[in-house]
């Protein structure tokens, strides 16, 4: 059905506000609450990001998804390490490898 289908793009939107919202929290020295909050925030739209990649890519339906190695990482990864890896990416100006 059309209306079960998600948009990929809405995902991506999602990802960009919360990492926007991370940048924002680090950038302006929130408490470490807050920045911790952006930060799972943050990882649970990557994620949505990998599912809905293979909703989009694959012949498979999203309730069989299993993490790919990409995705993987994101999972394993600590909120302390996505904090410190967007300090970073801040500090750097180089983009990070998000």
């Amino acid at each position: 059905m059309a209306w079960e289908v998600p948009d990929h793009r809405k995902v991506f939107r999602v990802f960009k506000k919360r990492e926007a919202g991370l940048e924002h929290t680090i950038k302006n020295g929130h408490s470490r609450e807050k920045q911790w909050k952006a930060a799972e925030r943050l990882r649970e739209a990557k994620l949505k990001i990998f599912k809905s990649q293979f909703d989009r890519d694959s012949v498979l339906p999203a309730s069989l998804y299993v993490p790919d190695a990409k995705a993987k990482v994101w999972e394993d990864m600590s909120v302390d390490d996505i904090i410190i890896m967007y300090t970073e990416k801040g500090s750097n100006g180089d983009g990070g490898q998000c």
